[in-house]
């Protein structure tokens, strides 16, 4: 199941990979146990969350945000 937009909303900043700017240019929604259970998001959707973070970061023509998001995951696990 996909991320509902209430409950990317529920999340705080240090959720996202990314959170410079506005709210709608954060990206890579990441967030830890605690964070996710306060915004309603399962432990299967957080999982999933992780993985395709992963998988969109490997598209992208920078390594620094493959990097940063791959370390995230790892320390968010």
């Amino acid at each position: 199941m996909a991320l509902t937009s209430a409950q990317r909303n529920k999340l705080p900043p240090s959720a996202f990979v990314i959170h410079s700017g506005p709210r709608s240019n954060w990206a890579y929604p990441i967030p830890t146990k605690s964070q996710a259970a306060k915004a309603g998001i399962s432990e299967t959707q957080r999982q999933n969350m992780m993985n395709a973070a992963k998988a969109y970061a490997a598209r992208g023509d920078t390594r620094s945000s493959t990097r940063t998001v791959r370390a995230t995951v790892n320390k968010r696990k």
